[in-house]
């Protein structure tokens, strides 16, 4: 039976399996390296340098045996994989332990070999259960700390072993005896302690097998079927190339680190501790590093940070070969290179985990595996060219070391290069929403009801120029937007457009577009699509256009509105009058982003859109003022609009009772609006707020006599007879304001459609944060008067009367 990793949650049992694995491998990594770090020293002191031959040893069980790991990973449950090894470790450091008693370095050797065979068979399945286990959402994390606590018990083995050994043997005298009885017992309390350990693989929870196949002799030498396949996935390989050439750094790094130990102190007393000193350094960077990439990749997995670790590698490495080994700047700087590689390596290892095919993890992992033993092996052969070469020059080992280590750092550069321009989208994301993060507080609501994996059509509001990278911020998914093709003309989106495989849309021929939508949603993209199809020049939801609907029935995709609260007044926003040369009001700027819940594609109609975006308009109000009062509310939702101006004044009129008791509200916005008293309206005195008395005030001037009148009064809908006044009915329920009319925006005819401020017969546009549902009006600002009204196509307000109505907030 082929299980995939289910979209849910990780249960209670799911997650206390990952950290028992995650224990297991840990203590496995820990009697790993202890035991290795213990034989090379005792070999030195004995008499035979094998250094070089231990890196073989420990890649080649993993180009012998991919194949046959990762089938054992697949056909059978990772459960029993892990116990399996768990077993097999405690029989090969019994092993170990017996060569010392007997003096036999070659029995210990194949003691050695042997615990690399173990982790070739152990790294498929404990890799691969990590998305069985917590899923794609948590997978980046789960990544960086498997990695992190595996480079822990890394340095705590090497510490731990140059540090006894190390002690042992001085304090015996020295000599080939001392070195065998400083190994024996560090060893033997190895072998002990690793039984009880096999208690934590009987909790990691026993999911399915994923594959069928059963055991072939070809899979013993299919080593390059396997990497074939791996291969045919162009991003999959590229990935894969990067892990390798990671591992091939750090075994790079691992031997070239032994080396300048051995050099300094002539492979004698010391040796051990310095050697694992340098490895100190390394081991503890790189796990900081996980460490940090666990929570940089905790929402989402981004490959920008590959490039961005690879070209810190680089700066230094070079740094790292211009100084003199040894003292604390020099391991400071070892363990920032091992920093900067784990961040390189995180998000790829998470990346290729979420993309392997499930019945294939163990057979993809294994042939990463086998990639990254040929990379460790080249490692090995690049630093025994640089031995030979220098040698043969004559040249000394410190530059030997230094030529080394600036060829490693090169050879960074060179690899970031090629990730930057393969996808540099990621970068570009990474470093605008850092820079974005910097400028806006941006909060988020209901991101989870982004699916972690498959098509979705993404239908936000759409107010300023700068959407795209606030929904890029908010949303837990790389977005593809739909962008008209008009504003192709200008360089800076032509390159927003290459970099982000952005759809265009052409006017003229909308259907292309809509065909590259399906396209895209069938396989597995976000993508958005403005549905208004322009920018808000009043600061609510325009009318929306039907594009979009073809395209989610023939993708077959779910329809997700968002809504974007407080963007309305950014320089980016057409407050004011433009869209853009503004000064910003105040740094850092709030918004609030909500998802909506999904909508079924067949029941994407525009009517349902545009009140789940009105809907999620509430849902970002709340999320912007959990405790806020209804005054404070509501007077942020008349600076979403493009009625009253932001430091802009008004008139209200002395005893005007309608006005009275929208006090509150004004109040609020009071911080914004600057409000006047006057006695009475006379000609060309400007804007003026009111309800019946100033209405009663008005009807009455000359013909000719012009002002702006917002109109709360209840006969708001009946035209004024002054006709030289423009007049805006408005609507206030219960001290609040639900609709404002406002002026008719300016356009460019060339670039948008017509959008009207006011409508005849109509309260003007719903304010954002309020929505109706079921002869109900609902937000976060509660009313208590009924008000049974409808929206037209254009989001007008009209006026209807039902027998009975009510008005409450939506239970929570």
């Amino acid at each position: 039976m082929i299980v995939d990793t289910p979209e849910n949650e990780p249960t209670r049992r799911q997650w206390v399996g990952f950290w028992s694995m995650i224990a297991q491998q840990t203590q496995n990594a820990f009697n790993d390296k202890m035991a290795q770090f213990t034989l090379i020293p005792l070999a030195a002191a004995v008499g035979l340098a094998v250094e070089s031959w231990a890196g073989l040893m420990i890649a080649l069980p993993f180009v012998l045996f991919a194949p046959l790991a990762g089938w054992l990973s697949d056909r059978f449950s990772k459960h029993s994989v892990m116990l399996g090894a768990a077993i097999a470790q405690v029989v090969i450091l019994g092993w170990i332990c017996a060569a010392v008693w007997l003096r036999s370095l070659p029995l210990a050797l194949v003691g050695f070999f042997a615990l690399a065979v173990q982790s070739a068979f152990y790294s498929p399945a404990k890799i691969g259960s990590n998305k069985e286990l917590v899923g794609s959402q948590h997978l980046g994390f789960a990544s960086g700390i498997q990695q992190m606590t595996s480079m822990l018990a890394i340095l705590a083995g090497q510490i731990a072993a140059g540090w006894l050994f190390d002690w042992r043997f001085s304090g015996q005298g020295g000599g080939p005896e001392a070195a065998w009885h400083a190994a024996f017992y560090p060893l033997l309390l190895l072998a002990v302690f690793s039984i009880p350990a096999l208690a934590l693989a009987l909790l990691v929870p026993r999911v399915p097998a994923q594959s069928p196949a059963k055991f072939s002799g070809k899979l013993v030498f299919s080593h390059f079927t396997h990497l074939a396949e791996l291969w045919r996935d162009r991003p999959m390989r590229r990935a894969s190339l990067g892990v390798a050439f990671f591992w091939g750094f750090a075994a790079f790094i691992n031997l070239w680190s032994v080396k300048v130990a051995k050099v300094m102190t002539g492979g004698g007393e010391g040796f051990g501790t310095l050697s694992s000193e340098f490895m100190a350094a390394a081991s503890l960077g790189m796990a900081v590093g996980f460490g940090v990439a666990s929570l940089l990749l905790r929402r989402r997995i981004n490959l920008g940070w590959v490039p961005l670790a690879g070209f810190a590698m680089m700066v230094v490495a070079l740094t790292l070969a211009i100084l003199t080994p040894g003292g604390w700047f020099f391991l400071l700087t070892l363990g920032l290179l091992a920093f900067f590689a784990a961040l390189f390596l995180a998000p790829l290892n998470a990346w290729l985990q979420d993309h392997y095919p499930a019945a294939k993890r163990g057979e993809m992992q294994a042939a990463v595996n086998l990639q990254d033993c040929f990379a460790g092996m080249l490692a090995v052969g690049v630093i025994a060219f640089f031995e030979a070469a220098t040698y043969w020059l004559g040249l000394p080992p410190a530059v030997d070391f230094a030529l080394q280590m600036g060829f490693a750092g090169v050879l960074c550069g060179a690899v970031s290069l090629s990730f930057l321009r393969a996808s540099p989208s990621g970068v570009i994301r990474l470093i605008g929403i850092a820079l974005l993060r910097s400028i806006y507080r941006i909060r988020v609501a209901n991101a989870e009801r982004i699916p972690e994996k498959g098509g979705v059509l993404l239908l936000p509001n759409h107010v300023t120029f700068a959407d795209a990278f606030f929904i890029s911020a908010a949303c837990p998914r790389p977005v593809r937007f739909v962008m008209d093709e008009v504003f192709m003309a200008s360089p800076w989106i032509r390159g927003f457009v290459s970099v982000f495989d952005t759809l265009t849309l052409r006017q003229d021929a909308p259907l292309d577009a809509i065909r590259k939508m399906i396209a895209g949603l069938k396989g597995g993209d976000v993508i958005c699509l403005f549905p208004e199809g322009q920018l808000s020049r009043t600061g609510v939801l325009s009318e929306l256009q039907r594009g979009y609907e073809l395209a989610a029935k023939k993708g077959g995709v779910p329809v997700i509105p968002l809504w974007c609260d407080g963007s309305w007044g950014s320089i980016f926003s057409f407050e004011r009058g433009k869209f853009s040369n503004k000064i910003p009001y105040r740094l850092p700027y709030r918004l609030a982003l909500a998802f909506g819940p999904a909508i079924a594609p067949a029941e994407a109609s525009v009517e349902v859109v545009r009140d789940a975006l009105l809907e999620a308009s509430a849902a970002a109000l709340s999320l912007r003022f959990p405790d806020g009062t209804r005054a404070e509310i509501n007077g942020h939702q008349l600076g979403q609009i493009n009625a009253l101006q932001r430091n802009a004044s008004f008139l209200t009129l002395v005893g005007d009772a309608d006005l009275l008791a929208l006090q509150p509200s004004i109040t609020a916005f009071c911080d914004r609006f600057r409000a006047t008293m006057g006695i009475r309206p006379t000609a060309g005195s400007g804007i003026w707020v009111g309800g019946a008395a100033l209405r009663a005030a008005i009807q009455p001037l000359a013909e000719g006599e012009s002002g702006v009148f917002y109109d709360f009064s209840s006969e708001a809908l009946s035209p004024l007879v002054c006709a030289g006044w423009q007049h805006f009915p408005c609507l206030a329920l219960d001290g609040m304001v639900a609709a404002m009319s406002m002026p008719d925006p300016p356009m460019n005819p060339s670039t948008t459609s017509p959008q009207r401020g006011h409508k005849l017969g109509t309260w003007g546009k719903l304010l954002p944060g309020w929505y109706l549902k079921e002869g109900h009006l609902y937000g976060p600002a509660a009313l208590k008067s009924p008000f049974p009204g409808h929206l037209d196509a254009e989001g007008f307000l009209h006026d209807k009367k039902p027998a009975t109505t009510s008005v409450e907030l939506p239970p929570s």
